[in-house]
């Protein structure tokens, strides 16, 4: 399996793995030290003792050498930086910084970069702050209109990096956990949707599609991802790692295997199957056929490309996430879901839900989306259909002509 590469800029010129920032001592510290070699040697106190060179040279707090030539701009270099100066060889920094995952990279970025510029501009260390410092700066995030996730994110961030005194990190510090119970009782962070679809309105338009004899590769292509995502209960990021070389087909169904990091991924848990039933009941819906068809028309196009997915324009190449993402959100435009309330993972909900209100067990669910235990899905995606929703009211409603 290939390993995700990322390109971190060292934080220094040389990046020594026995180096260590100016920060590690503070400068007092060493105007000491070279007054005891003075009275020692009897040396003139303002001359440059030979062994200087070995020294670590008084610290000049707002005289920092730029990460890479670019502080503000790559907040992420400070996690570099943080591990230097607690003496990590390069190599190993190398391996823990390709312990974060490309989303979450992401999300800490725009956070280290906020606070080194907050940290810039009020003459702070942004690796040694005192704790009054990062509540300010949570502070300043907060009065800027960020909300409980967003913030508790930037904690997150900052803990990867700041070193406070009491050997406390960020997250773990009894103000900064107060004061995001503050942020809570003020901003509550609530669950983008308190009801989702029902997967039976996509499914209705999916059977108004061509045959598979006559469908164009785009219809097919659309049909495909839909089925799939709705039968799987999968990401996105699953649909876009889909390999026909993983790929094994029985009688009644299709098995993918996903042998790629995805953000489910975890020591001891095993690799996500994709499970593509056949559905002979009505072959309009059967992703079974929809994929058996889909692989035969693509096999001339695709040439040496071996993911599931490709375009369905010249020059036929593997498609990123964020097309599969854009296909989902066509099919669901058009089987009338409103797009401005729901995303295209929303899909994710949408099928669990309809699954447990179908009495499917929960451990059958569970291992359908890859999920280690009920908690994600009862927390964030289990959700009452819209259609249940209203009748519930029709029902109550109803009663009335019976008075």
């Amino acid at each position: 399996m290939t390993q995700p590469k990322f390109n971190f800029t060292s934080s220094t010129k040389g990046g020594g793995g026995s180096s260590r920032s100016n920060h590690d001592s503070p400068s007092l510290a060493n105007t000491v030290l070279v007054s005891q070699i003075n009275k020692t040697s009897g040396a003139d106190p303002s001359a440059t003792p030979q062994s200087s060179q070995h020294r670590t040279p008084p610290l000049q707090p707002r005289e920092r050498t730029p990460i890479g030539g670019k502080t503000a701009a790559d907040g992420m270099s400070l996690i570099r930086e943080s591990l230097q100066n607690k003496g990590i060889s390069a190599r190993a920094q190398e391996l823990i910084l390709q312990s974060w995952r490309e989303g979450t990279q992401k999300q800490y970025r725009t956070y280290l970069q906020r606070w080194t510029t907050f940290s810039s501009g009020r003459n702070t260390d942004p690796i040694q702050p005192a704790i009054s410092e990062v509540i300010d700066f949570l502070t300043e995030l907060f009065d800027s209109g960020l909300g409980y996730s967003s913030l508790n994110t930037a904690r997150c961030a900052l803990s990867s990096v700041i070193h406070l005194d009491d050997n406390k990190t960020v997250g773990s510090h009894p103000l900064v956990n107060r004061f995001l119970k503050a942020v809570f009782n003020n901003r509550p962070s609530i669950p983008r949707y308190q009801s989702v679809w029902d997967p039976t309105s996509v499914l209705t338009y999916l059977q108004t599609f061509p045959p598979l004899e006559s469908i164009s590769l785009k219809e097919l292509t659309h049909k495909l991802v839909m089925l799939i995502a709705l039968v799987t209960g999968q990401r996105c990021q699953s649909f876009h790692l889909m390999d026909i070389t993983s790929m094994q087909k029985n009688t009644d169904h299709y098995k993918f295997i996903i042998k790629d990091i995805v953000k489910q991924s975890a020591p001891g848990r095993n690799l996500p199957e994709l499970i593509l039933p056949a559905f002979p009941a009505d072959g309009r819906v059967c992703v079974y056929s929809v994929l058996s068809e889909y692989i035969k028309c693509t096999a001339p196009l695709r040439g040496g490309d071996t993911r599931l997915f490709i375009s369905f324009v010249k020059p036929y190449q593997a498609v990123s996430r964020d097309t599969i993402s854009r296909w989902i959100k066509n099919v669901m435009i058009k089987a009338g879901i409103d797009v401005e309330v729901f995303k295209p993972h929303s899909t994710r909900a949408a099928s669990t839900s309809k699954a447990n209100a179908c009495q499917v067990p929960i451990d059958v669910i569970l291992k359908a989306a890859s999920w280690k235990g009920d908690c994600t899905f009862r927390k964030f995606y289990n959700k009452p259909i819209e259609d249940n929703v209203s009748r519930f009211g029709q029902a109550v409603l109803g009663t009335s002509i019976y008075v």
